[in-house]
């Protein structure tokens, strides 16, 4: 892993973190869909790239972070989308939403 994998991480995780104690939802928008201009619309059909974050009424916990994480990484959809249909991902960091509730995978090719 070298440098600039290191401080998108770090940001990632500042970001994340600071989501902690926040009222919920919030959320995590892995873009990997939306950054695939070639995949057929039935081949993601049942997927979305946002991950909800706790939920509305409580306090977002670090185990809700974790939970919507998970869920990304284990997707198969998604990872069916990011491997199969010709595009191609070149992660480029994270970007968080003005009103600090989600955070974006942002990707180039």
């Amino acid at each position: 892993m070298g440098v600039l994998e290191l401080r998108d991480l770090l940001k990632a995780l500042e970001y994340f973190t600071g989501m902690v104690g926040k009222p919920g939802p919030c959320f995590f928008d892995c873009q990997v869909i939306a950054h695939n201009h070639f995949c057929p619309r039935n081949a993601s059909q049942g997927a979305s790239d946002v991950f909800q974050i706790g939920e509305a009424g409580r306090d977002v916990e670090l185990n809700d972070i974790f939970a919507a994480l998970r869920a990304a990484a284990q997707d198969e959809v998604l990872y069916d989308v990011w491997s199969n249909y010709g595009r191609s991902y070149y992660h480029e960091g994270y970007r968080l939403s003005s009103d600090g509730k989600t955070v974006y995978m942002i990707w180039g090719s």
